[in-house]
């Protein structure tokens, strides 16, 4: 594993080499995400910039927070797609949602109402103080009802993952994709996500890194994050999947 701790190159890592980033949250006005559509558009500039060919658009659907419809994504992706297009950035897009397992997740659920991309994929997000409840059936549902399952950001579930081994094996066992956030891996979100982090990169636990994109802060941060050669190795290593998508 002497690849994740390589400390010699300050180079920036290829970004083309992932080529999608399956998590961001750029559509105008919906959640903590981008709040206007010229913004919207800056960031899609600067994502291809940093080398990214493909953005899927996530969206928060969160209980009491961002009750947001998903059945509306795919109309607010197409003013998006114009925007984008009229700006001259040769950017493709898919749509989805970040899925946060609360009420309203059991309730989307039960009508077949949950906002997947690319070829049944769907993101999910656990609260960030415990898991959810009934995890395991529901994931067991979600799985007979042919849905790809995506964990967001494992590594920022540190406060009670990091400490829970037979949750961590389960989840892979069952065939879940961890997607873990590029920053998270610069001690953007402090050093316990940090920590935690490394151990899910040694222990080959990380499918997909996202950019969990909400604002012009996290792209300068990104920027500098790219040269981080903890960062450049995992890209560059062979084992993550974005191009899949």
């Amino acid at each position: 594993m002497g690849w994740l701790f390589n400390k010699k190159s300050k180079e920036s890592a290829d970004v083309s080499l992932l080529h999608t980033d399956i998590h961001s949250h750029l559509i105008p006005g919906i959640d903590d995400g981008s709040p206007d559509m010229e913004t919207t558009v800056q960031l899609v500039k600067e994502m291809y910039d940093l080398g990214y060919r493909k953005l899927i658009l996530t969206p928060h659907v969160r209980e009491d927070s961002f009750e947001n419809d998903p059945s509306t994504f795919e109309g607010r992706l197409e003013d998006v797609v114009e925007a984008v297009e009229e700006a001259g950035i040769d950017m493709k897009f898919e749509v989805g949602a970040e899925h946060t397992m609360d009420e309203t997740f059991t309730t989307l659920m039960n009508v077949n109402a949950l906002k997947s991309f690319h070829d049944g994929h769907l993101l999910i997000e656990f609260p960030f103080f415990n898991l959810p409840i009934r995890l395991k059936e529901v994931l067991f549902n979600l799985q007979v009802d042919g849905y790809k399952l995506i964990l967001a950001h494992p590594e920022r579930y540190a406060e009670y993952l990091a400490r829970d081994f037979e949750t961590l094996e389960s989840l892979k066992d069952r065939g879940i994709l961890f997607q873990m956030n590029v920053l998270s891996l610069d001690g953007y979100y402090g050093s316990h996500v940090l920590k935690f982090a490394k151990y899910l990169v040694k222990n080959d636990y990380i499918d997909i890194l996202g950019s969990d994109l909400h604002n012009i802060r996290h792209i300068e941060a990104m920027k500098k994050a790219f040269k981080n050669p903890m960062i450049k190795d995992l890209i560059e290593s062979g084992r993550l999947i974005n191009n899949k998508f």
